[in-house]
């Protein structure tokens, strides 16, 4: 398929795609969660005593491993569930590119959710990942 048939993604496409990825890293984050609380509860049962902190370390760091996992998932660019079902690609699929929206996802998002209304406010559409790497949404015209 030629380039042509592609346009710059329009915000509607982005907002909703970011909303159903979202969802997955919520779900991700749950999976995390309950994988940790499961090995917090294996290791110690808190009705019988109160267990120690070095005894859930364990699973604090399991859940905590939803961090890193969320930050991957949104490096993923155009092979995420929201690009997959809106019909988005990634301008440059490059592996720099893809690493650097993901390291962009977290403070994007934690910086008063800066990542998710940027490209409301970009002349452009672009969110604070796709200046920064260069790499900018497609969809299809």
């Amino acid at each position: 398929m030629a380039d042509t048939d592609w346009r710059p993604a329009r915000r509607e496409a982005k907002a909703v795609a970011g909303a159903i990825d979202l969802v997955v890293v919520a779900l991700l984050g749950a999976v995390f969660a309950m994988l940790g609380f499961l090995i917090m509860l294996i290791q110690v049962n808190p009705l019988e005593r109160d267990p120690t902190g070095g005894e859930w370390a364990l699973g604090y760091a399991i859940w905590l491993l939803w961090i890193p996992a969320a930050a991957i998932y949104a490096a993923l660019g155009d092979w995420t569930l929201g690009a997959r079902m809106i019909g988005l690609r990634l301008e440059r699929r490059r592996w720099d590119a893809l690493a650097l929206r993901g390291l962009l996802w977290w403070p994007s998002l934690i910086a008063l959710g800066v990542g998710l209304w940027w490209s409301w406010v970009d002349r452009e559409g672009r969110s604070p990942a796709d200046i920064v790497s260069g790499a900018g949404m497609l969809e299809r015209r």
